[in-house]
């Protein structure tokens, strides 16, 4: 049987097909990630990863924006590519982040640093539990796609709750500092 028949049965609903699709694309996204990444328990879980996001993926979306589709092998390729350039982007993001951190350590007292980390972590406690869990999830690397299946909501719906708890966080973060400022003055 072809991979198109597998994919239709997908497609379909037959999750159990997915499998039949694994076994043979493998070992191809495995190498094409792994000419991105350059590690090979990285590409393996990022295909694993892919097939995982298939699995999730409801029925209804699946009929709706892949039942016309000709080239599943290619279709597949696309997504690991993407996939392993999301890693890169975010392996890339983190890395500079520490070494701003880094530098940024390196110029202030670390315990002024720290402070802040405690600070902005009582402050986002403040917010409400569901956009805690989003904002931490958000802090993590975690990209909208990604926490809105977490969350079960829709990516808007994550984009929009990350907007209005940056306000929050914002407003509460001066607000914090004006309170220690104030209270600096009196002592």
């Amino acid at each position: 049987m072809s991979v198109a028949y597998f994919w239709q049965q997908y497609i379909e609903g037959d999750n159990q097909v997915l499998g039949e699709l694994y076994r043979p694309m493998f070992r191809k996204l495995y190498f094409i990630a792994f000419k991105y990444t350059q590690n090979e328990d990285t590409s393996s879980d990022l295909v694993q990863d892919l097939f995982t996001l298939l699995l999730q993926t409801p029925i209804s979306d699946r009929k709706e924006k892949w039942k016309d589709l000709q080239n599943v092998e290619g279709f597949l390729v696309v997504l690991i590519k993407c996939k392993a350039l999301d890693w890169l982007k975010v392996t890339r993001n983190r890395a500079r982040i520490l070494n701003d951190k880094y530098h940024y350590e390196s110029t202030i007292q670390t315990d002024s640093l720290v402070d802040d980390l405690e600070q902005l972590d009582k402050i986002i406690s403040m917010l409400p539990p569901k956009e805690q869990t989003i904002v931490r999830l958000h802090l993590e690397g975690y990209k909208n796609a990604e926490i809105a299946v977490e969350q079960n909501q829709s990516e808007k719906s994550i984009r929009n709750r990350l907007s209005e708890s940056r306000n929050k966080l914002k407003l509460l973060w001066k607000r914090s500092h004006l309170f220690i400022l104030i209270l600096s003055w009196i002592n």
